[in-house]
């Protein structure tokens, strides 16, 4: 029933209900301009911890999470929100590249406010790792994130209808950060043995990945932002344990990272529409560690947040992982590493850029630049 008080009566009300629609229509042109001229509606991102901005904060107790000091000691109001870093991370700064304020917020929030996109990302995972440790899910799978993207996608096409999710898939980026963590597994599983076994294992993980990929294809998504792994044989365990171990985890994410390539060219050969960039976080990254007093970097081997030593005997490195009552450096722009292997917000800055703009080096076969702006 309605009533009196509800009806559209009196000289006002028609102006009330024009101005209200006027209101909106304002708030969604200023919205639509806000990345019309990067003709970029949203993010999705997928992945592991460079990109997680809190979906692990959901998870029981055992997983991996990071909303507990001192992580996101410099982020706004020094807020732990379960970004793996002392403030922003690579997927902040993308979008910030992109004309977005931050990365989208993460999926496990459950928040209405996904028009501009919707991160699923979550520390630990990989795109064939298996997130559980006995009965703690310790994160979410990269098969559960795009279980996630379908959930998100039925919801767009319930507010928006079909035709203008398609097109807001299709003209938004899907951004990917994983492969480490499923390279960490396999060396740790076969140790020595895994010289033996590169091969089959990269061409594994390269074959799930291109499946993942035709998934997201088939739900509309049509531009694809790779980071590819970086040079983990770099982070400071690895570095303490030796050159040999160093070396080969090296060539290990150098070899998946050209495998990957490979696929790429030929997948999008037989998928029409489908564009991609790698963002070369090996080159990028290692750039960084190589030539750390070049970039206005200090220290590229230690972290920032816990202390790390070598020892004697089995596996080799001790130390104190980041925590509240772990030492905190106070120059903090100044490192690398913010804790035993994740990247300062200062160097993902340095690498956000050249992923963003940067020349064949660093993104390829465009950069991300251009492949936002790409139209066809």
């Amino acid at each position: 029933k309605i009533t009196r008080s509800a009806r559209n009566t009196g000289p006002m009300a028609g102006y009330t209900m024009v101005s209200s629609l006027l209101l909106v229509a304002a708030m969604a042109a200023a919205i639509s301009l806000a990345h019309a001229d990067k003709n970029l509606p949203a993010i999705f991102s997928f992945g592991d911890s460079l990109s997680d901005v809190g979906n692990n904060n959901y998870l029981p107790p055992g997983a991996f999470k990071a909303n507990f000091p001192h992580w996101g000691v410099d982020f706004t109001g020094g807020v732990a929100t379960g970004r793996f870093t002392n403030g922003y991370n690579i997927i902040d700064i993308l979008a910030q590249h992109m004309g977005f304020k931050e990365s989208p917020p993460p999926f496990e929030a459950k928040t209405s406010d996904t028009l501009t996109g919707v991160n699923y990302a979550s520390g630990g995972s990989g795109f064939v790792r298996d997130c559980m440790n006995g009965t703690i899910k310790q994160c979410f799978t990269m098969w559960e994130q795009i279980d996630n993207f379908k959930r998100t996608r039925l919801d767009l096409q319930q507010r928006l209808g079909t035709e203008a999710t398609e097109e807001l898939i299709s003209k938004s980026i899907l951004a990917f950060s994983c492969g480490s963590n499923d390279i960490f597994d396999f060396f740790t599983r076969y140790n020595a043995e895994s010289v033996s076994r590169i091969d089959e294992f990269v061409a594994n993980l390269t074959s799930a990945f291109k499946e993942q990929l035709k998934e997201l294809y088939d739900l509309g998504g049509r531009k694809f932002a790779i980071i590819n792994v970086a040079a983990i044989g770099e982070v400071p365990p690895i570095r303490l344990i030796g050159s040999d171990v160093r070396n080969l985890l090296n060539s290990y994410a150098q070899k998946f990272d050209g495998a990957e390539d490979t696929m790429l060219k030929e997948l999008s050969s037989t998928l029409p529409g489908m564009k991609y960039s790698i963002l070369n976080a090996f080159n990028g990254f290692k750039d960084l560690v190589d030539h750390p007093g070049e970039h206005g970097l200090k220290d590229a081997t230690s972290p920032c947040c816990g202390e790390i030593h070598r020892i004697d005997t089995p596996p080799f490195v001790d130390g104190t992982p980041c925590s509240p009552e772990a030492s905190l450096c106070s120059n903090r722009s100044d490192y690398f590493y913010f804790d035993v292997s994740h990247p300062t917000q200062s160097a993902m800055e340095y690498a956000g850029e050249k992923f963003y703009s940067g020349n064949l080096t660093y993104a390829s076969p465009i950069n991300l630049e251009q492949l936002v702006e790409d139209e066809t």
